[in-house]
């Protein structure tokens, strides 16, 4: 048997160039294998999924711009207690120190204590739409403090320190008149101010001793007088949880007090250096979901708590959200707070000069 010939290169020839096949033309051998048909309709199942979800998620956000519906229930996530975060600030009042905003956010009232003194009105992003004037007939000594919105007549409310007055203007800022408290109250001196949802009128009074809680009805008619055996200390914020619960702060004594309809001081949180704790608590209010926002003047922040239930001796301590400084989300020295409909956080930050505003 004779061994078969081997094939030798002819000189001066280039040897045959390699192929890309497999012997027995059996494909590629660089590496790629053709995609199975399966694997391509699972990729573009997977890509209308993910178109369907921005579509939806667009839907929704063009839906919200155009109905503007509020937010009443706040973000929940099992096991965790969600605080809001900065979202952008309100500048152009010197020293700010109240503040009141409408349910849909389209107006802010901002109270300022320096400059011209004077209440001013600004739109959701930040552009003054005008004045809460006061009459001249009212003098030329004016600062206003604390402001409220009346849910029924939809008027703004100021509560005015130097004249001891109270003085109510509609939704645009046109002076309409000052509030009477009547006769038995001649000489009082309001400081914090808020409406519960029936429209009844809650307003803290620092000319009396002791200082006091007073409730008046739509007629403007006294009902109520709370508060008068709290030791109460320049009572800043004011607040009226769904079943009827009074919450204060007692600005000078460090502390929130909760009564009830009795009079009778149920529960509160104190001064300390403990976790919830307070230092100096201003201006308060409550939202929706039944959460208890404290301002907190030395603490350079808010305090958040849970509304009172029936048998507990306080409040319990959810969170906080701010610290010292001048960046954006620091504070010196917040002393008013409001809310809108739409999960944000109104606080004014008198050292910054500015309103932040915080959102879920």
């Amino acid at each position: 048997m004779t061994a078969s010939p081997t094939t030798q290169p002819i000189p001066g020839t280039a040897p045959a160039p390699a192929t890309d096949e497999a012997p027995g033309g059996a494909g590629p051998v660089d590496g790629t294998v053709e995609e199975p048909p399966q694997h391509r309709k699972r990729k573009v199942a997977i890509l209308l999924l993910l178109l369907f979800g921005f579509a939806l998620l667009l839907g929704l956000a063009i839906w919200y711009l155009l109905f503007r519906q509020p937010i009443s229930v706040l973000p929940v996530i099992p096991g965790e207690i969600v605080m809001p975060t900065y979202s952008t600030a309100i500048y152009g009042a010197d020293r700010p120190m109240g503040v009141a905003v409408s349910k849909d956010g389209s107006r802010v009232y901002i109270g300022e204590t320096e400059g011209d003194r004077i209440a001013k009105i600004f739109d959701a992003s930040g552009n003054q739409l005008g004045l809460l004037q006061p009459p001249l007939s009212t003098g030329a000594e004016h600062v206003p403090v604390y402001l409220a919105l009346d849910p029924v007549a939809n008027e703004v409310y100021v509560t005015d320190r130097p004249t001891g007055a109270i003085y109510i203007y509609s939704a645009d800022g046109v002076y309409q008149r000052a509030y009477n408290p009547g006769t038995a109250l001649k000489g009082w001196q309001p400081l914090g101010i808020t409406f519960d949802t029936a429209g009844n009128l809650f307003v803290t009074d620092v000319s009396a001793s002791p200082q006091r809680i007073l409730e008046f009805d739509r007629s403007g008619a006294l009902v109520r007088t709370l508060g008068t055996t709290a030791g109460l200390n320049f009572p800043n914020g004011i607040a009226v949880d769904k079943a009827g619960y009074v919450y204060v702060t007692d600005g000078n004594n460090g502390r929130l007090l909760v009564i009830d309809q009795n009079d009778q001081v149920v529960a509160q949180v104190g001064r300390g250096v403990g976790e919830g704790n307070l230092g100096l608590p201003r201006a308060m209010v409550i939202d929706d979901s039944g959460r208890v926002y404290v301002a907190d003047a030395t603490g350079q922040g808010v305090f958040v708590y849970d509304s009172y239930k029936p048998g507990d001796r306080g409040l319990n301590y959810l969170g906080f959200f701010g610290g010292e400084g001048v960046s954006n989300g620091a504070f010196q020295y917040p002393n008013g707070i409001a809310l809108d409909g739409r999960g944000r956080v109104y606080v004014t930050d008198g050292g910054n000069d500015r309103v932040q505003v915080w959102s879920y």
